[in-house]
């Protein structure tokens, strides 16, 4: 159809248009066969104007050699979600034995300078409690159940990792986790529908991040973060709420390391996890076997957590035979067929996507928690 006004195309063009049209066909059918990886991964660098760095090579080769040893033994391909080592839709829950030991090299200082001492958070319609950590620092966590919580007992738990800026609120502020814990099962049986939130407040700690956040830049046995997680989790399952087989973690940009972190040093405890808007965090695994399942939502213009960073962490734990799925969102909800050029992602529209949370992807991420299950007891 042509615009009004508008002469037809002369010949040239039309051929040029051809030529065009079926190069882009033979690269829509090479995306078609590569299996696993990531679509952004799979252009050259150079296309993308400098968004992939040189380094991420290495990644890729290694990523390669774990697809060509697991050949046979995957379901390969990209699912619904662009899974990375399974499949996101249809398939049957997944048991993991928990991973026992040790899986995190201890690495770095622990953070103990603190900007301020941060006070109880204004959590509407939950249950706040309260700690004193090892460095004697007072420590909340906001409780989020479904009426009658006691009767659909034992459930699942989301334990939530909130971004710098933020603090427990934002389950409320931000996603829709509250109505959906009240109606959405990760279970299958109708006796245990929802899930409990349990939103644990950072710190006010110096070292260049802002608002509250947790150190994840030590991953030392005694970390004041995770041992605060590990005492309100407890806390919970002392009272018998707790499905333990299916605890999983989920978090956004800062908190979204957080919630890797947590995942990854308390392997025998987390079923899965999830990310929005975040990257790999400096915790390193060192267990023979893969990392817990993840599933990461990021966006192709991030100014904080960039996409070619993201997915290069994406291509490290598909080194690692990790399952991953993945889904790179645009401005809202809407999937990006690729990251976007550096001329395009604005610092101001960087920065307005990071702290877009993906309330219509929330369901997705449920359903793959739902796939992922811990062999214990109950």
């Amino acid at each position: 159809m042509r615009r009004r006004g508008s002469r037809p195309q002369p010949l040239r063009a039309l051929f040029a248009l051809a030529v065009v049209s079926g190069f882009w066909a033979a690269v829509l059918g090479f995306f078609a066969v590569s299996g696993c990886e990531t679509p952004s991964a799979s252009l050259d660098g150079g296309d993308l104007m400098g968004v992939f760095d040189p380094r991420d090579a290495a990644v890729d080769a290694a990523a390669r050699d774990a697809r060509a040893k697991d050949a046979g033994k995957k379901g390969g391909g990209l699912g619904d979600a662009g899974v990375l080592g399974g499949d996101a839709g249809g398939s049957p829950e997944k048991v993991r034995a928990p991973t026992t030991g040790v899986c995190v090299a201890e690495e770095g200082l622990p953070n103990r300078e603190m900007r301020k001492v941060l006070g109880r958070p204004p959590c509407r319609e939950a249950r706040v409690l309260e700690w004193r950590d090892g460095e004697g620092s007072p420590r909340y966590a906001c409780v989020i159940a479904p009426r009658n919580v006691e009767t659909r007992a034992p459930l699942p738990v989301v334990l939530f990792f909130h971004g710098a800026f933020d603090d427990p609120t934002a389950v409320d502020k931000k996603t829709g986790l509250r109505k959906l814990g009240a109606r959405f099962s990760l279970t299958g049986d109708p006796a245990h529908t929802g899930f409990i939130v349990l939103a644990v407040q950072g710190r006010a700690i110096r070292g260049g991040k802002q608002g509250a956040v947790f150190d994840t830049e030590y991953t030392g046995s005694d970390n004041v973060d995770v041992a605060a997680v590990d005492h309100f989790l407890d806390a919970l399952i002392g009272q018998k709420l707790v499905d333990r087989r299916r605890i999983y973690a989920l978090g956004g940009s800062y908190g979204g390391q957080m919630a890797a972190t947590y995942a990854m040093m308390r392997a025998d405890r987390v079923a899965a996890f999830g990310v929005y808007a975040s990257d790999a965090p400096p915790a390193s695994w060192t267990c023979p076997g893969p990392p817990p399942p993840a599933m990461v939502v990021y966006r192709a213009c991030d100014e904080f957590f960039p996409c070619a960073s993201v997915e290069r962490w994406l291509r490290a734990r598909d080194a690692l035979s990790a399952e991953t799925a993945w889904v790179r969102l645009g401005a809202a909800n809407d999937e990006e067929p690729h990251c976007a050029l550096k001329n395009k992602c604005t610092e101001i529209k960087g920065s307005a996507h990071h702290r877009r949370w993906p309330k219509g992807r929330e369901e997705e991420i449920l359903k793959f928690f739902a796939k992922h299950t811990l062999s214990v007891q109950p």
